[in-house]
């Protein structure tokens, strides 16, 4: 594929996820994963959860990592397009939607409508932690350290900052 159609191609892609992504950039993973590595093999799974990470590391909001996917398919210039492009169509989305809210608020509707999102983004939001795990598993080791993580991040009171340690110890040493 040619970079500009490389390029079309990723942006149109986020400009619609951006739509969708009620639970934040995490909640798309799946699909941005699905296009860049599944489909057009602009990277392997294991470059998207590196930039993933890269992107948490980072201060800022997690979308960054939009930034980060649009330089490693075409280069600085796709990178800000790629964050626009993800940006852009869901902040007007979100300026019209607060100013019919101030019109609604304590409709039925409304409620009903917030009410329905919180299972799909916390169904969206799981996925993606599927995805970057499955992504970025590169032994058999990597999978336990997940499902390990995942039940001591849930069922305890561990700071998360410890079992990122944890994880990268067990890491180095196997």
């Amino acid at each position: 594929m040619d970079p500009l159609a490389a390029a079309g191609t990723l942006l149109a892609h986020l400009a619609v996820l951006s739509l969708v992504s009620v639970g934040g950039a995490h909640a798309v993973f799946p699909d941005i994963y699905r296009l860049v590595v599944t489909e057009q093999g602009w990277m392997t799974g294991s470059d998207f959860a590196t930039l993933v990470a890269l992107s948490q590391a980072a201060p800022g909001p997690n979308v960054l990592v939009m930034a980060l996917i649009g330089q490693r398919v075409g280069g600085a210039a796709l990178g800000v397009a790629a964050l626009v492009a993800f940006c852009l169509p869901s902040s007007v989305i979100a300026w019209l939607v607060f100013r019919a809210n101030l019109k609604a608020s304590g409709s039925r509707w409304l409620r009903a409508v917030k009410d329905g999102l919180a299972p799909v983004t916390v169904g969206l939001v799981l996925a993606s932690g599927f995805i970057l795990a499955t992504g970025s598993a590169t032994h058999w080791t990597s999978y336990v350290i997940a499902m390990v993580s995942v039940v001591l991040a849930s069922t305890t009171q561990i700071h998360p900052l410890w079992l990122i340690a944890g994880g990268a110890v067990v890491g180095v040493l196997v």
